[in-house]
């Protein structure tokens, strides 16, 4: 069982950190090139900032989420 679970995990970090390299590429992409970037879609960066903001909105919830999600980050991922 532990075998496993060692093993979900490594492939979760490895989603994971493709993920964030997918998000760091299209926003480097989209400001360099613009808004219509073809390979990535449309406006990555204007939906990252509607996220931001909606986040924000929330208030001291959402900072709290926000530093706990970047604990378990460093803490797991690193």
């Amino acid at each position: 069982m532990d075998f496993w679970l060692k093993k979900i995990r490594y492939y979760l970090r490895q989603f994971v950190e493709l993920g964030l390299l997918l998000l760091t590429v299209s926003v480097f992409a989209e400001i360099l090139f613009g808004p219509d970037v073809a390979f990535f879609g449309s406006q990555v960066t204007k939906n990252f900032i509607g996220l931001l903001n909606s986040v924000g909105d929330s208030g001291v919830a959402a900072l709290i989420l926000i530093f706990a999600v970047v604990f378990v980050y460093r803490k797991l991922l690193k």
